[in-house]
């Protein structure tokens, strides 16, 4: 199954049914967990100087007599399942939580490459394929979220594989479709 960064769909989904004017009936819907989970294996941007870090506070019987359990994490924010803000590659972009909920919730269809990215590892999606895939499935309404299936999925959490080079501090050797 592949896995991308939809999480934020998910996540966002209890806070729009509590928020939003009219509630979202989610029971008639298909939702799909598309994510990694975030650990010692996540891989980071190659120039992330720091990894996932989980330090237990707290785990076990309180005073008062009943189980507690606390913890504190920190983790690069250009890693594993993530929403990367429009500020990312844009001066004047909104940060994360400036992102209107009701915007990570759409309709969403699949185009698959990844036949193609089998074939070349650097495949990048062209303006042919979502013709292609709008004369099969019909046209791509608008404020739908489009997911595109690599099968880069397979080769996580081996960082090679999937960045297509290991090289601490360095990008400028990646190779994967997009």
């Amino acid at each position: 199954m592949m896995r991308t960064s939809i999480v934020c769909v998910l996540l966002a989904v209890p806070a729009l049914l509590f928020t939003a004017q009219r509630p979202v009936d989610l029971s008639q819907q298909r939702v799909v967990d598309l994510t990694h989970a975030y650990g010692p294996s996540t891989i980071f941007w190659p120039t992330s100087p720091t990894r996932f870090e989980l330090k237990a506070l707290a785990a076990g019987q309180t005073p008062g007599g009943y189980f507690y359990s606390a913890n504190t994490f920190c983790t690069p924010e250009h890693g594993g399942t993530h929403l990367d803000a429009p500020v990312h590659f844009f001066e004047k972009g909104l940060t994360a939580d400036k992102v209107p909920v009701e915007q990570l919730i759409a309709p969403a269809v699949v185009i698959d490459i990844s036949a193609k990215a089998a074939a070349d590892r650097d495949y990048r999606l062209t303006v042919e394929d979502v013709a292609a895939f709008e004369k099969g499935h019909g046209r791509i309404a608008r404020g739908t979220i489009v997911l595109l299936r690599t099968g880069w999925s397979k080769y996580w959490p081996n960082v090679k594989q999937y960045l297509g080079d290991d090289t601490p501090n360095d990008a400028s050797k990646l190779s994967f479709p997009s």
